[in-house]
């Protein structure tokens, strides 16, 4: 598919059965051929809720007093991090706010003992410069994951009253300069956003031809800004973006934990996952945050991951491995 405006707008619009035609199926055909039917499996542990930033959209904004605020210790996070080898996995995430009571050395250190034991690992804890990026590349970090939200400008700025469209776009490409892997990507469904912006958001995806596009719907966060007036994001447009971002990036891994339209279930919803796999997505992950701890980590409403008990027999469903 080419990365042309009308195109991608027409697509996002047209006939339901047109679309499962002309895009869907070709988007899980190039995720077979492409990919290898294989879906990327990775551990996630969230560091700290802990974060500077007041995100409108964000459960996690500085101004919610109502969760319970953690930042863990270096020892629980290396202990988790030898949860996921011990599960079996090849790679983890180490995701939370932008939390300055955690220094670089310490993420150095994370890195460092992730590679010791051969894992990928893919940090998204918020702007660094692009110094910094660099001596964490250098430490062994693979992937640093950090998302543009929106494409329109305007919008972002309104969301994000603490740091500029251009500001956040700068270290996104300073990922990219470093020679990181780049996990980037939009949000469908916030405030104001239009038809034409999510098409942009697909270009820009393109563009900056990321390796991971953590694209989801907005689901409302409790005590967050823009949940008083915002509702569920498009599912279906959320759908028709992954099948579209798969043509364009065939070998992108795209995120395929996926609720259902207005679901409870939140991401570990299984009917959600399955229909972000046959739209091309292909990848999921495996919460290994402190039990205790995942309630007040509620970056959106229900941020709930389906269980790894559960994820073998579902891929099995629709002819996909896990890797």
């Amino acid at each position: 598919m080419q990365n042309d405006f009308n195109l991608i707008k027409h697509y996002l619009t047209v006939d339901r059965e047109i679309f499962n035609r002309e895009v869907r199926d070709k988007a899980f055909a190039t995720l077979i051929t492409q990919n290898r039917s294989r879906v990327f499996i990775t551990g996630l542990l969230a560091l700290t809720n802990v974060c500077t930033n007041n995100c409108h959209y964000c459960g996690l904004n500085r101004d919610n007093g109502k969760i319970k605020r953690f930042t863990l210790d270096d020892e629980t996070v290396l202990s988790s991090i030898k949860v996921v080898k011990d599960l079996g996995l090849k790679r983890v995430l180490l995701i939370g706010g932008e939390n300055p009571q955690i220094s670089l050395s310490q993420y150095i250190k994370y890195v460092e003992y992730a590679k010791e034991l051969d894992l990928e690992i893919n940090l998204a804890m918020g702007v660094f410069t692009k110094d910094e990026y660099k001596i964490l590349k250098d430490a062994g970090l693979d992937y640093y994951t950090i998302k543009f939200e929106v494409s329109n400008s305007k919008i972002f700025n309104q969301c994000n009253p603490d740091i500029s469209f251009l500001e956040r776009m700068k270290a996104i490409r300073n990922v990219k300069e470093v020679g990181l892997k780049l996990g980037t990507g939009n949000i469908v469904g916030l405030k104001n956003q239009s038809l034409d912006d999510l098409v942009g958001d697909i270009q820009l995806i393109k563009q900056l031809e990321a390796d991971w596009v953590p694209i989801v719907p907005y689901i409302p966060s409790p005590n967050s800004i823009m949940a008083k007036d915002t509702p569920f994001g498009n599912v279906d447009l959320l759908l028709r973006s992954i099948s579209i971002i798969r043509l364009l990036l065939p070998k992108a891994q795209i995120t395929a934990g996926q609720p259902t339209q207005d679901s409870k279930l939140g991401f570990s919803d299984r009917q959600g996952n399955i229909d972000a796999l046959l739209h091309g997505a292909n990848k999921l992950f495996v919460e290994v945050t402190p039990f205790a701890l995942r309630k007040d980590f509620e970056i959106t409403k229900d941020r709930k991951l389906l269980e790894f008990e559960k994820i073998d027999e579902m891929l099995n469903s629709v002819n996909l491995n896990s890797f």
